[in-house]
């Protein structure tokens, strides 16, 4: 069913929203999004709507791809007498869970079980919808559009222009989205659940520095929650019922990874959301060696730690509490690949990066010595003191204006707010990242428009387009980036 029908049902909705001419424009180019990550979606939604039997439906972003293994958390509940399909409907943050919430609404049955688990993220726990990455996992899935509310569809409209021109200049250009690893339709299995084998944390000091977990800071907007409220009142008019849980979060990530600051966490999403919580986020708590690429993306053993947590606490609320039989594996070694760049190193200061208890994990560029202000050229070490150096603090350029070219190792995870606003010379900034990306924020590049941005050729596509389930935090930067 790829063309006659499914253009029609296309083209029936977008004249509704869009003008003719853009319509056609979508109709003569191809598919590019058919094998990538994003068409996990479509399938999640055909399991759902295609389910019958009484069905767990696990509502959330991408910890429900990256956390969850189906088919054992299916055979740990059927241990104990409970026979439920399992139906994950959750995968990309920058999609938003609101969208989640309107592809379940009408797809569930008296007896179905619904379960939230959203990051612990501004963008989950708001009403957030990512119109763009919407309309890339409905290339080829129509159906999904007509799911969704009035508000979601006006803003695919307003949006449908430019994922137009994204996809033109990739067939103006003979080039596609680059699919690779664990981000792509072929890692997950005929259950939705991903099968792409994750040995262990690739991430340098074990968290993503550049995206600390800070529970306090941590809002549930009004819209949003009066969004769940509403899908709770509907499923309990169709007789389902809603639960909320909680998504794995790295330990290493928390700004404060206190009891007490967990539990306000607990109390300020019981307070939202009118569902019954049957988790303790305590528990979801993981030490890091249970991740991947994220503080929020479990590798393949935390995935069986968590599915095992999930499914006891899903029995607890069913009235059965005897622990289910299943064997975790143990906690994997990291497999992080550190490069190894000698660098200026003397002509940088250092600050150390510390984990809660206090222990030095790595170091971030803190400053320039004052041989280092008088360079043209620096390239900042991959270590200091045989730990990775992970980061910039904010003014560690400061008094660098005769800097005309900088370069970054790949173990630099991200450059921060204002990092180029006293290099004035600087034009070349050479990101030595392959195969992952250096995270920007959307003020990194303040007061610095002459700073163009070289990174390999190989690893282009991934700032072109994106990596993994965020937004492309060099989205708004596209015109200063070359390769080499």
């Amino acid at each position: 069913m790829k063309r006659p029908v499914i253009w029609l049902l296309i083209l029936l909705l977008l004249l509704s929203i869009v003008p003719l001419g853009l319509v056609t424009a979508e109709a003569v180019l191809p598919d590019y999004y058919a094998d990538s990550y994003y068409a996990e979606l479509p399938a999640m939604y055909r399991r759902l709507r295609e389910t019958e039997e009484p069905k767990i439906v696990l509502v959330g972003g991408s910890n429900i791809a990256f956390g969850v293994d189906v088919p054992l958390l299916e055979a740990l509940l059927a241990q104990k007498g409970y026979d439920y399909r399992v139906c994950p409907l959750g995968l990309y943050g920058a999609v938003g869970t609101s969208a989640m919430l309107e592809l379940a609404r009408e797809n569930l049955n008296p007896g179905d079980l619904v379960i939230l688990a959203m990051e612990p993220d501004p963008e989950a726990m708001s009403a957030y919808f990512g119109a763009t990455a919407f309309w890339k996992c409905a290339e080829n899935a129509p159906e999904l559009l007509f799911a969704l509310n009035e508000s979601q569809r006006s803003a695919l409209a307003g949006n449908y222009l430019g994922y137009l021109q994204e996809r033109w200049a990739y067939f103006r250009d003979g080039t596609a989205p680059l699919i690779q690893g664990v981000y792509a339709r072929a890692s997950f299995d005929e259950h939705c659940s991903m099968v792409y084998e994750r040995p262990g944390n690739t991430m340098a000091l074990g968290f993503d520095t550049t995206a600390p977990v800070d529970l306090a800071a941590v809002t549930v907007t009004a819209g949003f929650a009066d969004q769940v409220n509403a899908f709770c009142d509907f499923a309990r008019d169709r007789g389902a019922s809603v639960y909320l849980s909680f998504s794995p979060v790295n330990r290493s990530a928390l700004v404060d990874p206190s009891r007490e600051a967990v539990l306000e966490y607990f109390d300020r999403c019981c307070d939202a959301f009118d569902c019954q919580p049957i988790s303790d986020p305590n528990r979801y708590i993981y030490d890091s060696g249970w991740f991947y690429d994220s503080n929020f993306h479990l590798n393949s053993a935390g995935a069986v730690l968590r599915t095992r947590d999930l499914a006891q606490d899903l029995l607890s609320q069913l009235g059965c509490w005897e622990p289910v039989d299943c064997v975790v594996p143990e906690m994997p070694d990291s497999v992080a690949q550190m490069p190894t760049t000698s660098g200026d190193a003397d002509c940088f200061a250092f600050s150390p990066v510390k984990d809660s208890a206090g222990r030095i994990l790595g170091y971030r560029v803190a400053g320039l010595t004052e041989q280092g202000r008088e360079k043209t050229s620096l390239t900042v070490p991959s270590s200091h003191q045989g730990m990775p150096v992970v980061g910039f603090a904010s003014d560690a350029l400061s008094g660098a204006d005769r800097l005309e070219e900088l370069t970054v190792p790949g173990s630099v995870e991200g450059l921060p707010d204002g990092l180029f606003r006293e290099t004035s010379s600087l034009t070349r900034l050479i990101l030595t990242h392959r195969g992952r990306v250096c995270d920007v924020t959307e003020h990194t590049f303040d007061n610095a428009s002459q700073v163009r941005v070289y990174v390999p050729e190989e690893s282009y596509p991934l700032y072109r387009d994106g990596q993994g389930c965020e937004t492309n935090p060099w989205e708004d930067c596209l015109d200063r980036l070359y390769s080499y």
